[in-house]
């Protein structure tokens, strides 16, 4: 072997040798995740006043959440009664309609949602421990986890409900103003 091909074949090991003693960086997590229907569970309808506070913008719309066992649905109107925004999440996916144009962390509204007003068991299956994350729940407290960080936080005060994500650095409150169970 000529001394060019030694040489090149020495570099190419010590190149390849020094990259695997380098960790990559960690992508950080694209949001919370939207958590499946609960099977058997009978059908609620929430109406709600959302506001939503990140540094000094204050954002505030009505909300129409139904919860079904096939469903997540979640209609936004402006103080005025107009539709502005329309999500479903369903076996099919998420689908977002904004009409508005307003920007909303939308995704991570219906997941916050959820992450509040589901079982703790479908939670726990949702956000599993294996994958860095970590649940506290009591009924009046939630907390998530994520590698050991607290990502949000849920305080639960009767039909009030007040949350803070520290990932994204804004708060949401939520006032349940009407709540309907509709038979299964």
């Amino acid at each position: 072997m000529s001394i060019l091909v030694r040489v090149l074949v020495l570099c190419s090991v010590i190149i390849l040798a020094g990259c695997s003693t380098f960790r990559g960086v960690e992508k950080p997590i694209d949001g919370l995740i939207l958590l499946p229907p609960v099977a058997d569970t009978a059908t609620r309808v929430l109406k709600q006043k959302v506001t939503l506070e990140k540094y000094a913008q204050t954002k505030q719309f009505l909300a129409v959440t139904r919860f079904s066992a096939q469903e997540t649905k979640l209609v936004a109107l402006l103080p005025t009664g107009q539709v502005f925004l329309y999500l479903l999440y369903d076996q099919h996916g998420f689908e977002e309609k904004n009409e508005a144009g307003i920007a909303l962390p939308s995704k991570d509204i219906l997941a916050m949602i959820q992450f509040t007003f589901w079982p703790e068991s479908a939670i726990k299956q949702g956000y599993p421990r294996s994958l860095g994350w970590r649940i506290e729940a009591t009924p009046k407290k939630r907390n998530l986890y994520y590698k050991n960080a607290l990502l949000l936080e849920v305080k639960i005060n009767d039909e009030n409900v007040f949350i803070t994500h520290h990932g994204d650095n804004y708060n949401v409150d939520i006032h349940t103003f009407d709540q309907e169970v509709l038979p299964l």
